[in-house]
């Protein structure tokens, strides 16, 4: 009998123990983790639906300038001979031909569908290129003018370049890719209606002129001045300037981290959309932005795709300037943030921004705007520990 009465005690001591640490534990639990996060962060869902790294991005064309002729007599250059003596003669390379110069030479001409490739050598007078499928420059040096006309595709890396007293050392006109990096210029250079343009990390004693580029990149150069115009998309950042900067008409525009010793007239402004749909059962309060892994810090406007108007603030209005963006269950918000290229420590070229929005609840969701086509792959919000930034 006393082992009956004894069990039974048991039984009623684990009961009384149970309901105790259930009385304590749960308030407890509730009161760290569901303020906001208990059943509310189970509850809100966003994703992301469609997005832009730049907007109105259409460039302005301009007439591409004409090439001179080559000069005369010359000495063809072609893949089954190559130039690696040095030579005082003018090379011509033939049509479709493809051609290598590793020594000193004089004036060079480049046809139709032609390739040059000049490692290490000197060009003592001009270079021309004349719907050229492609031009390399490694570590070259011209002593003359260089024009290329209509070339597919220019990579220049190292070197130098100079004006032989006409002031202009480079012209570079055409719907083809333009890389230069690392080189040293006297004189003017100036590319006009380039596909994509990228001029990183050069000293250009004269002024830099880039007009009509679908999308160009102007970064870490030291540059006498700085002209731009009529381009699609355009990011300039971390130059020194020792004169002006003119910001012409460009669809889309982006500056920061550059020093200017002179004036700057003209707007160079950049915007981003994302649009965030609420797929969740609760409104969203997305309360904190990251571009490039650092906080919001351009402009921010954002209203909602219903056209219903939106909470701002203790206000409410079509179109609000200020976080939190309010998004109510089954809307879709359309958000434009200004970027501000982060400092040069980033990859470069930059060919995407990565984004975050996180939410009161501590859910986020993120992605990547490419320059070409916008957002990548559509996330869902998710929960999880982050610190932002580096938002890593």
């Amino acid at each position: 009998m006393s082992t009956i009465i004894a069990e039974v005690l048991m039984v009623v001591i684990v009961i009384i123990m149970s309901t105790i640490i259930f009385v304590w534990v749960v308030p407890t639990f509730t009161s760290n983790t569901g303020q906001d996060n208990a059943g509310a962060a189970y509850y809100e869902k966003f994703e992301t639906i469609q997005g832009q790294f730049a907007t109105f991005v259409q460039s302005t064309p301009e007439t591409v300038r004409n090439s001179p002729p080559p000069s005369t007599p010359y000495q063809t250059c072609t893949l089954s001979s190559p130039v690696i003596l040095a030579t005082s003669a003018n090379i011509f390379v033939p049509s479709n031909s493809v051609c290598v110069i590793t020594a000193s030479v004089g004036n060079v001409f480049v046809s139709s569908g032609a390739n040059l490739t000049v490692i290490g050598s000197t060009i003592n007078g001009d270079l021309n290129a004349n719907y050229s499928s492609s031009v390399t420059l490694r570590n070259a040096n011209v002593s003359g003018f260089t024009g290329l006309y209509n070339v597919s595709v220019v990579s220049i890396s190292g070197g130098s370049f100079n004006t032989s007293g006409n002031g202009a050392a480079m012209y570079g006109g055409g719907r083809g890719s333009f890389t230069m990096t690392g080189t040293m210029v006297t004189g003017q250079v100036e590319n006009e209606v380039g596909h994509q343009t990228f001029l990183i990390g050069n000293r250009i004693s004269g002024n830099l002129e880039v007009e009509s580029a679908d999308q160009g990149q102007i970064i870490n150069n030291t540059i006498a001045s700085l002209d731009l115009d009529q381009n699609g998309v355009i990011v300039i950042s971390g130059n020194t300037v020792n004169s002006y900067v003119v910001y012409g008409t460009n669809g889309w525009c982006a500056t920061g981290n550059n020093r200017v010793s002179g004036s700057i007239s003209g707007n160079c402004v950049g915007n981003t959309e994302v649009d965030v749909m609420n797929t969740g059962s609760i409104p969203v309060k997305l309360v904190a932005i990251y571009l490039s892994n650092t906080a919001l810090a351009g402009g921010l406007s954002w209203r909602l795709a219903s056209g219903h108007l939106a909470q701002c603030g203790t206000s409410q209005s079509l179109t609000c300037t200020q976080l939190p963006i309010m998004i109510p269950v089954g809307d879709m918000a359309q958000i434009t943030m200004g970027w501000t290229p982060p400092p040069g420590a980033f990859p470069l070229p930059w060919n995407y921004i990565y984004f975050i929005f996180v939410s009161s609840h501590s859910n986020f969701v993120d992605g990547y705007l490419y320059f070409s086509i916008g957002l990548g792959l559509p996330m869902q919000s998710r929960l999880e520990n982050r610190i932002c930034p580096p938002c890593y």
